[in-house]
């Protein structure tokens, strides 16, 4: 094998090793620190001004993401279930990964959903925020 597809070999391995959906790390615990950065961005000065110019814009585009992801629900299902997701957001304002404790899938569905959607630009990249939500599930 020539030492460009060994490279190129080496490059996808490690690529799909740092992949949050083939991580070691479990659902509890990637969502424990996705909750704890989210809640360490707000502690701040500047977390708050954030939080206080944006929540409503960021709350109205987590809603448009959980409409594409949740299925109608059945008649028997109409009581919402209260949740927390956790949004990874880029500076330029670019959801690169939502988080939530209730299921890894919807998760992974709200960040294909939730990719080209223009979030409002973060302190810096790979600042985490959480968003309250309701949906009946």
């Amino acid at each position: 094998m020539n030492l460009r597809i060994r490279r190129a070999v080496a490059c996808a391995l490690a690529l799909l090793a740092s992949s949050p959906a083939l991580s070691s790390e479990d659902l509890a615990t990637r969502v424990g620190k996705a909750r704890q950065a989210a809640r360490a961005n707000a502690a701040t000065p500047e977390g708050r001004d954030w939080k206080e110019r944006n929540s409503f814009a960021t709350d109205r585009l987590m809603i448009l993401v959980l409409n594409r992801c949740v299925t109608e629900p059945d008649e028997d299902d109409d009581i919402p279930t209260a949740f927390s997701v956790y949004v990874r957001l880029s500076s330029k304002g670019r959801a690169s990964e939502i988080l939530t404790e209730l299921d890894a899938s919807l998760g992974t569905c709200m960040t294909a959903a939730a990719r080209e959607l223009p979030f409002p630009e973060a302190p810096r990249d790979d600042y985490w925020i959480a968003v309250n939500l309701a949906a009946s599930l």
